[in-house]
């Protein structure tokens, strides 16, 4: 049974951090072929600093309004570190659904490089899951021998195919590395909880279902095509309002949930859209 730290809160990332993972040390690209790799995806792109030890480079692609006038986004890359597998913690370990072995590629993994962004913050949440996107696509195609890619903020671990291979489009892209949809049963009790975690690294809430009896399979599809709605529309979902819910498995208009919005029941601690599943509801609502 693991034990939560609900002190543990996650608030919106003014730094997105994205690590590769290698199974031994790899030869990291000079600044200049990196900038050049980011451009041929990008477009214009400056190098601001080229240290190896920690790279930026200047997207102008992305621009960041300021009082003083606007200014590219910034991209960084760090130097290979090694890597502890026990870093990740044994909670966010039962949550990697998507990668089957990846208890095997963990153990396997000795060291880390660290991306992200940087004076990104400012950018409208879209544009920035598109530069995430665009710089995470980048860098996988540049280190060949990359096992696996974690996302803290989604506790998500892929195989680099994942993102290669991103069945998602723009903006959008970052909901197959950004954000994770969790399942968890309450000890003591026949309930469940289903959600997402993720969006709220982008100013966003997550979605979350306290329920019982449905199928757990079900609860996790809603969830995610939920708060890709959420994504997508730009929350137009208000407290109160329902939403569909599902019937026979399948979301259906003629059922109506309710949500409400909340401070998550699991940690991390975040704003969450609570969805109200009817009948199948557990625990105390008011």
């Amino acid at each position: 049974m693991l034990q939560q730290n609900l002190d543990e809160e996650s608030e919106f990332q003014r730094l997105f951090q994205m690590y590769l993972l290698f199974e031994e040390n790899a030869e990291r690209p000079n600044a200049e072929a990196i900038r050049k790799a980011l451009e041929a995806r990008c477009g214009k792109t400056d190098t601001v600093s080229p240290d190896d030890a920690l790279s930026s480079f200047a997207v102008e692609a992305y621009k960041v309004a300021y009082q003083e006038g606007e200014l590219p986004a910034q991209v960084m890359m760090t130097d290979m570190t090694p890597f502890q597998p026990e870093t990740i913690s044994d909670l966010e370990r039962t949550q990697f659904w998507t990668m089957p072995d990846a208890e095997d590629v963990l153990q396997k993994c000795r060291y880390k490089l660290l991306i992200s962004d940087f004076m990104a913050a400012g950018l409208d949440y879209k544009s920035r899951s598109a530069l995430l996107a665009d710089w995470l696509e980048v860098a996988v195609s540049l280190f060949p021998t990359c096992k696996a890619i974690w996302i803290p903020s989604s506790g998500k671990l892929l195989h680099p195919a994942e993102i290669t291979d991103n069945p998602y489009e723009g903006a959008e892209r970052f909901l197959q590395f950004g954000m994770n949809i969790r399942y968890f049963t309450i000890h003591g009790t026949e309930d469940s909880l289903v959600d997402s975690l993720g969006l709220f690294a982008l100013g966003l809430p997550d979605v979350q279902y306290h329920f019982h009896t449905l199928d757990p399979n079900d609860v996790s599809r809603h969830a995610f095509a939920v708060a890709a709605y959420l994504f997508e529309a730009e929350v137009p979902v208000s407290d109160g309002e329902t939403i569909a819910g599902l019937l026979n498995g399948e979301m259906a208009p003629e059922v109506h949930w309710p949500c409400r919005f909340e401070m998550a029941l699991i940690q991390p601690s975040r704003e969450v859209m609570d969805v109200c599943p009817g009948e199948y509801a557990a625990g105390d609502r008011e």
